[in-house]
């Protein structure tokens, strides 16, 4: 926000940082910030975007309100004007680089307490402001007495008895004390206001929200975000052998906020055909997986049936049936949610080599003229004087190929570089019509055939419920059983002897997310990894998995959906045992302890306590609402202590305790494989998860 002058209508929240670190911007989190979300730049999301998105996201998991996001930002190609709001700045020219970014004087005051109720400052950065060896261990003051966002930044400066290193302390004789000057800028009005907690969260809330649409004039930003409570997920058509059958696969995911799984019967989907006909088929789902937010629930159901590739499918409802009896029908505001087969990913004949050869197919109705179809590409490129990659598009005439009944198969090869193979995204058009927005990431490392038959065999039927043996996953799948085959029998991982480690049932090989890891325990990487180096350091846990050679994942059970992958996918050669394959680039090799002892964490037994479970909590309304602590050194034993009188207590997020005499009726329990985050002061403990607690009652 410093770069922007409102009375031009430039800068603002264009992501020109990445182009201005050093200088003003003092400090490695800056650096830090920006490589953590190159993962989740694309096309669809720009760099500005997802910075705003951090302030949510920063503000929500430190017990702060909800900032809405309205997205559209475009992101600078060059760096801003200098103007970064220093600590030496007089009060006058604090006044006059707020007023430059359209903030009056009580709107400074507002903005700076909201940001600086969460943070620090760190010696080395600031040694006029913290001196060397002054704040052990890490030589870094916080500026007020919680890690939460709260109005103690505000009612601990108003009491007199700031720690603020802004506003007391070495900062005064170097002139650097900024916060008080800024916080007494109105003889103390302002400040005096926001130590009131409700008005605190009240004025966050539309001050932060301000302060990231401050955007250059010309940019649109669209509405609030809102969850869907219905959002159909990764849907996609393939034509099977012989080109009379199409199989449709994907998921519903359903918003269980206000609408509990438990009290949904089954979730369908009901078809419209090509020529119109709205009552052309029913889609039985299967429940396959949960996910939960920081304020919102949700429960994805899978499917995957084969429709006639002579009627296809144009759109489909979605029906919900409750546990009552009552039926809830989604259609996108009459819409329907499209689907079209005029053009689709064959991705089980696409692959993405280890060697960077890509090759993508695509199936083509006949029906359809069009002068080229083209295979086109997004891949991240390095640019100058940037740590974020530039997005580079390139465009590849598909090639074609045979006829497959109603379709035609078109395809192309290219070669990627090493830093591009797993995070490149594609589309494949024919005109104005496209299947979009695919990942490199997602395709197997060997090209398939489609032969006689095809994959059809694997495909379910109409209104069945069965998935194919490639479906996601239920989290904490008590089955043992090996997987005895590959789905392919072209590779030689699918001819060697499966995985194996003792003490170990071994899982399968599992598709895995940057953002969204599958186990999300506690996690290494080794240059030396093997599997017993990572069921070693996994010990406490009851599943490991390794991953992309030298990377080892630990957790109580699957915490987000997964998709079994071939065994061909894996095929890695672990670091430190080059006999032995330790995944792929987002696939995972899933190993599970055939030990009782490590089937839950070690910890669940806490004197006095009774381990109750896993259960949801909300920051808005929280489970246990009498008392609260945080901190990096959390353990069980000092929250069982400082919860002590209560009749329940909970940990959350890897530090934070919660005490409560009583449960909000609120909450449900989940399965403990979503409670995965270890103490910060034991890494041998499970202190809950994003927004989940562990919980304990007291013990009668």
């Amino acid at each position: 926000m410093a770069t922007a002058n409102t009375f031009f209508g430039t800068g603002g929240i264009d992501a020109s940082l990445q182009f201005e670190l050093g200088g003003d911007n003092i400090g490695a989190a800056f650096l830090t910030t920006l490589t953590t979300f190159i993962p989740f730049f694309t096309s669809r999301s720009s760099m500005s975007d997802i910075i705003a998105m951090g302030v949510y996201t920063a503000v929500r998991s430190c017990g702060g309100p909800a900032v809405p996001i309205r997205t559209g930002r475009i992101d600078a190609t060059s760096a801003g004007p200098p103007g970064v709001p220093l600590p030496q700045n007089s009060l006058y020219t604090f006044e006059q680089q707020f007023l430059r970014t359209g903030f009056n004087t009580t709107e400074m005051i507002q903005v700076v307490a909201c940001g600086h109720t969460i943070g620090g400052v760190h010696a080395v950065n600031f040694p006029q402001i913290v001196l060397p060896g002054s704040a052990p261990p890490n030589d870094y003051k916080l500026l007020d007495t919680t890690t939460q966002f709260d109005s103690k930044i505000a009612s601990e400066f108003v009491a007199g008895d700031p720690i603020d290193p802004l506003s007391v302390g070495p900062s005064v004789g170097s002139g650097m004390n900024s916060d008080a000057r800024v916080f007494g800028a109105d003889g103390n009005v302002t400040i005096t206001q926001l130590a009131d907690p409700a008005t605190f969260a009240s004025v966050c809330t539309a001050m932060l929200q301000k302060m990231i649409e401050v955007v250059p004039s010309g940019v649109a930003l669209t509405d609030p975000i809102v969850p869907y409570d219905i959002k159909p997920d990764a849907l996609q058509l393939t034509a099977l052998a012989g080109g009379s059958q199409l199989l449709f696969t994907g998921g519903i995911r359903v918003r269980t906020t206000v609408r509990p799984a438990s009290q949904i019967a089954s979730v369908q989907i009901v078809y419209i055909d090509r020529s119109g006909n709205s009552n052309a088929g029913t889609i039985s789902t299967t429940q396959v997986g949960n996910a939960a937010g920081f304020d919102d629930s949700y429960t994805f159901y899978g499917f995957s049936a084969s429709l006639p590739s002579s009627t296809s499918i144009s759109a489909f409802n979605v029906f919900i049936t409750l546990t009552g009896g009552a039926t809830e029908l989604h259609d996108n505001n009459g819409n329907g949610f499209p689907v079209h087969d005029t053009i689709m990913l064959q991705s089980s004949q696409s692959c993405m080599t280890l060697t960077g050869s890509l090759t993508v197919v695509a199936a083509v109705r006949n029906t359809v003229t069009a002068p080229s179809v083209n295979l086109i590409l997004t891949s991240k490129t390095s640019q100058s004087g940037s740590p974020v990659p530039a997005l580079r598009t390139s465009t590849i005439a598909m090639s074609q190929g045979e006829v497959l009944g109603l379709y035609t198969l078109y395809s192309a090869t290219t070669a990627l570089a090493s830093n591009q193979t797993q995070d490149t995204k594609f589309d494949v058009s024919i005109g104005s019509v496209a299947d979009t927005f695919k990942s490199t990431g997602d395709l197997s490392s060997t090209c398939g055939i489609l032969g006689p038959g095809g994959s059809s065999s694997s495909a379910t039927t109409l209104s069945t419920s069965t998935l194919p043996t490639t479906s996601i996953v239920p989290i904490n799948s008590t089955t043992s059983a090996n997987p005895t085959t590959s789905t392919t029998s072209t590779t030689t991982a699918s001819s060697t002897a499966l995985p194996s480690e003792s003490g170990y049932l071994y899982q399968g090989c599992y598709t895995d997310s940057l953002s969204a890891r599958v186990l999300n325990g506690k996690h290494t990487s080794d240059s030396g990894m093997s599997y017993s180096s990572c069921a070693t350091f996994c010990s406490l846990y009851a599943y490991f998995g390794v991953e992309f050679g030298d990377q080892c994942y630990c957790g109580t059970g699957f915490s987000n959906p997964t998709s079994l992958a071939p065994e061909s996918d894996c095929s890695v050669a672990c670091t430190g045992n080059a006999a032995e394959v330790c995944g792929a680039s987002k696939r995972l090799n899933v190993f599970r302890s055939t030990n009782a002892a490590s089937t839950a964490p070690s910890n669940i037994t806490v004197p006095g306590y009774t381990y109750a479970g896993c259960y949801t909590d909300s920051v808005g309304a929280r489970v246990l609402s009498n008392a609260s602590l945080s901190g990096s050194a959390m353990t069980l034993e000092k929250c069982a202590a400082f919860c002590e009188g209560y009749l329940y207590w909970g940990t959350e997020y890897g530090q934070q305790c919660y005490c409560g005499s009583a449960l909000a009726e609120t909450t449900t329990q989940k399965l403990e494989g979503y409670c995965g985050y270890v103490c910060a002061g034991n890494g041998t403990e499970i202190c809950g998860g994003g927004s989940l607690l562990s919980l304990y009652q007291r013990s009668s």
